[in-house]
């Protein structure tokens, strides 16, 4: 017997890390990456539109997509719609594609949404209620999410306000607008007058007893809004702000998350990692964050984790060793941080209350016979495969690919909160699980993956119910035992 597979065998008795008990793999149609959504006996996920002929540049080009309907105990499927787009934007790009959006549904409902360029609502039978369709701008990164609160859909959608005027480079950007959307009648119910932008990732949150939508108005490194830095809470019952206050300087693309009644700002800090929670209210900062080197640091070694002195892992030239997170990991679950930083393999967590950090080393793949911890050994196909082993998208190599596990320069999903667990997909077919009863530590983390050989794409969130979770890849729909 390997070595390697000895060590592998040990490190999943020493840490419950398994991989996953698989119930079924069902191939998918085409490539696509959008999360999972679970409705009674329903899953619901979005494809591309089949991809024919030659790629450009690495990359396909589509902008219609599918949405599909499967049983969730048997994994077939039971029906699917096109959604076609107005914008043809690039396939499985690392930021999102048109496909990304996670559907959305309730008893009677089910809402897919491609995000070049259509919105629609269907019966649980497949069956069209209402679609509206738009003019999709460029670029087709689009942070875009949908929520159902009570009968209403809250989605942002492109406004007619410009954002950045049309030059030899790009046409005109708009800036976005949510908007709260009868689901039985496809109406708006009302249209937030309050403008963002294409990137902002907003959520929704509680903020005084009352449910909000977390929002913010920052510019990109390569885009400015001419608007200000500004945080909003909105109210959901007509989209107005409740509050709008100045936020300090801020990385592009944060998520914008209230923790303990206050806006979470993941500040740009060279080799530190840095948040300040600032009040909505007053637009004070009432706590700042920041470590180097964290409080604790627990690597793996081939008997199991241990306390180690922390040290940078990564240092290419294009993230010049910044100590940042990832700003699109970064996740408020309760009094806590989650994140990935930049120079690390790494989870990190602040627990905002006793301001301790910690950071455990987490592996980025599970191949037949060994972990993958650093992006020396990764593994991945050449090229960004389908089920049918079609050449879907070449550019798998750099730190906007999954050499990291999706975490270099991303935008994977948003975890998911079950029973006191983190469920957190990365992007190499991997599931990391953080049970929150305990102190982030290495006894409250584990792992599973659907991985064989290297060639699972994941950046969907899983869906999960009392007895199994569902994670799709860009070649199938997977179900495994919790």
């Amino acid at each position: 017997m390997k070595s390697s597979f000895l060590l592998a065998l040990v490190f999943a008795l020493a840490n419950n890390a398994t991989r996953a008990e698989v119930v079924y793999r069902t191939p998918l149609s085409e490539a696509g990456q959008s999360g999972v959504c679970i409705r009674g006996d329903k899953l619901f996920l979005a494809v591309h539109a089949k991809l024919e002929g030659p790629l450009k540049g690495g990359f396909y080009f589509n902008g219609n997509i599918v949405g599909q309907c499967f049983d969730k105990d048997s994994g077939k499927l039971l029906w699917e719609v096109e959604l076609p787009g107005t914008y043809a934007g690039r396939v499985l790009e690392s930021w999102h594609d048109s496909t990304s959006l996670l559907p959305v549904a309730d008893h009677d409902h089910v809402l897919f949404h491609n995000l070049n360029g259509m919105l629609a609502c269907y019966t649980h039978k497949g069956k069209l209620l209402w679609k509206r369709s738009w003019q999709a701008p460029d670029p087709d990164i689009k942070n875009c999410r949908m929520f159902l609160h009570g009968s209403q859909l809250l989605v942002a959608l492109p406004s007619d306000k410009v954002a950045v005027k049309a030059s030899t480079k790009h046409p005109d950007l708009p800036f976005y607008q949510i908007h709260s959307i009868d689901v039985k009648t496809g109406k708006d119910n009302w249209i937030s007058p309050t403008l963002i932008t294409h990137a902002t990732q907003y959520s929704m949150g509680e903020w005084k007893d009352q449910p909000v939508i977390v929002a913010s108005m920052i510019d990109l490194s390569h885009w400015n809004f001419h608007s200000g830095r500004k945080g909003y809470l909105l109210s959901l019952d007509d989209g107005r702000p409740l509050l709008t206050f100045n936020l300090p300087p801020a990385i592009p693309h944060q998520k914008n998350q209230l923790c303990r009644g206050n806006f979470v700002v993941t500040v740009p800090s060279g080799h530190e990692t840095k948040f300040q929670l600032v009040d909505p209210k007053s637009g004070k900062i009432t706590n700042e964050f920041s470590f180097e080197k964290p409080d604790r640091y627990f690597a793996w070694t081939q008997s199991g984790y241990g306390k180690r002195p922390f040290e940078p892992e990564y240092t290419d030239k294009t993230l010049r060793r910044k100590g940042q997170p990832t700003p699109s990991t970064v996740h408020v679950v309760g009094d806590r941080i989650f994140f990935w930083r930049y120079d690390s393999g790494d989870i990190g967590c602040i627990d905002t209350r006793t301001g301790e950090s910690v950071m455990i080393e987490a592996p980025i793949q599970i191949l037949m016979d060994r972990t993958i911890w650093n992006k020396v050994n990764f593994q991945f196909t050449e090229e960004i495969l389908n089920s049918r082993d079609q050449v879907v998208n070449r550019r798998v190599g750099s730190v906007r690919g999954v050499q990291r596990g999706g975490f270099g320069h991303t935008n994977p999903a948003w975890p998911i909160v079950h029973n006191d667990q983190l469920y957190w997909q990365g992007g190499a077919g991997m599931l990391y699980i953080i049970d929150l009863t305990k102190p982030f530590s290495p006894e409250a983390i584990s792992w599973k993956s659907i991985s064989k050989a290297g060639d699972s794409w994941t950046f969907g969130e899983p869906a999960i119910d009392d007895s199994h979770i569902y994670l799709r890849s860009q070649r199938e729909l997977v179900k495994i035992a919790r």
